[in-house]
């Protein structure tokens, strides 16, 4: 017996987080108010927080001692320019093609002629969210649509679980007697797959209502773009202190850094808990997609990153992929190689579960930066033949990742130990100035919240403790073991 999307109980994120354990059944998702329709006083706050960074910038730019060394203050100097940059282009030049009337969103995808999507998951192991995850994607206002589980394998009650839920919903569970990885997973189901477009989420997210239909409409008003991002916040955001810091660092990743990258239409992440793509965009890079190859090796992070690549890249090795996998069952002439678009959607909404402890954080942290260190050597070869401006902060991005934990033990050990404690006190105050920015960004598109505020203590564990681990990373980059 299926149900209807109107029979599903209707619970805010955070309220459905807190009764997980509950099991509640199926649920709807209320999208908070987020202020997303920014009027003329959100833009004047907006121009604001920019007159401010440009103000910070120009006090760094004074501010130059004689024992300063040069390459360090360039390197300050960038950083706090390349914020500015990001900031000016997301409040000024962003574009959310979905923001539409709520009738005419709710129309979307309501006939036979809108595309059929197809939304898969692959899950290992998640029983305490996989139920809200489905059941969110079942209630998506989108009609036309098919939704497809993978079970990778997993060995606690999800199985169970997934089976009774397909007994309740319109839904396909595929089961794998072995765990495969996320992305082996996930080529199983886009070969099970009847849909023109693939909306992807991790198994451990759930969508608000209208998210398919509104990446779906970007998709339909623009012919050129490939993929698109959904946004994305922490669904556990209210649990401790850890939670709400990264519930506000989520926030700017979005709504600042992926805007800015989607005004060139070069969104660099299509990110796991809302991706969508375009079947002709990724249909004939799966097999190199899921059999990607590191060091000589199997590669089995980097997984949203790498598809993302390959509708970024894809203009200039899609036919070369397609000769090597021409074997495979994905292979389709009908789908020539192109410089697609990727468009990220502020007003496409879904929550995540983060980690909640420190430890946890870390193992995610050191998961993630072996994904990018993997980027760096497959999108970056390429991403120098995008705009100039994206393409500049992209690689300045790389450069200040790479150089983050040796300028950080500069200021914060070396140069305090020889005499100049000023130097730790004024670079945790510039990180602290960044941070606030961000902060303030966040409180303008969400009045309501007050997690803004916390902002400032990801920056500051994010240099000094964080960017640490990319060393550990490098070193270990070969050791694949997946940990939440």
């Amino acid at each position: 017996m299926s149900t209807a999307a109107s029979d599903i109980k209707v619970l805010d994120p955070p309220l459905a987080w807190r009764r997980l354990r509950g099991r509640t059944g199926g649920l709807q998702l209320r999208v908070p108010r987020t202020g997303l329709h920014a009027g003329p006083r959100a833009n004047a706050f907006a121009l604001v927080i920019i007159l401010a960074l440009g103000l910070f910038l120009a006090a760094k730019a004074e501010f130059r001692s004689e024992t300063s060394n040069d390459v360090l203050y360039l390197y300050g100097i960038a950083v706090t320019s390349i914020v500015l940059v990001q900031m000016a282009v997301a409040f000024g030049r962003y574009r959310d093609y979905a923001i539409a009337s709520p009738s005419a969103i709710a129309s979307v995808g309501m006939s036979s002629s809108w595309p059929r999507v197809s939304c898969i998951v692959a899950v290992h192991n998640d029983e305490e969210i996989i139920e809200q995850c489905v059941t969110s994607i079942v209630a998506q206002t989108y009609g036309n649509k098919e939704v497809i589980i993978i079970d990778d394998g997993s060995t606690d009650g999800t199985r169970a679980l997934l089976l009774r839920l397909a007994a309740q919903h319109p839904i396909t569970v595929i089961p794998l007697e072995e765990n495969v990885g996320k992305k082996k997973a996930l080529s199983v189901g886009v070969l099970a797959a009847t849909g023109s477009i693939y909306a992807f989420s991790d198994s451990d997210s759930v969508w608000a209502p209208d998210a398919v239909a509104r990446c779906v409409l970007i998709l339909d008003k623009r012919s050129d773009v490939g993929a698109v991002s959904g946004h994305c916040r922490a669904l556990n955001a209210s649990r401790n202190l850890l939670t709400k810091i990264q519930d506000s660092w989520y926030e700017g990743q979005f709504s600042i850094r992926k805007a800015f990258e989607s005004a060139f239409g070069v969104v660099t992440c299509v990110s796991g808990p809302l991706a969508v793509f375009r079947k002709a965009a990724i249909y004939n890079y799966i097999p190199a997609w899921e059999a990607d190859n590191f060091l000589g090796q199997e590669f089995r992070f980097a997984t949203d990153r790498m598809l993302t690549g390959f509708v970024l890249v894809g203009a200039h090795v899609g036919e070369k992929l397609k000769q090597e996998y021409a074997h495979t069952p994905f292979l389709d002439e009908e789908f020539p190689a192109r410089d697609w678009k990727i468009l990220y959607c502020r007003s496409a909404r879904s929550w995540t579960v983060v980690p909640d402890t420190f430890g946890k954080l870390v193992r995610q942290q050191i998961r993630w930066k072996k994904s990018f260190v993997r980027s760096i050597f497959f999108t970056g070869r390429y991403y120098w033949r995008k705009p100039f401006v994206p393409a500049l902060a992209y690689y300045l991005h790389v450069l200040f990742v790479l150089a983050g934990p040796f300028v950080a033990f500069r200021h914060l050990v070396y140069v305090p130990v020889h005499g100049n404690a000023e130097s730790a006190f004024l670079y945790l105050a510039g990180i602290v100035v960044v941070g606030s920015m961000f902060g303030l960004a966040h409180w303008r598109v969400e009045p309501g919240s007050s997690h803004w505020i916390y902002r400032p203590l990801m920056s500051l564990i994010s240099t000094t403790l964080l960017s640490w681990l990319l060393i550990y990373s490098l070193f270990t980059i070969k050791r694949m073991r997946w940990a939440r």
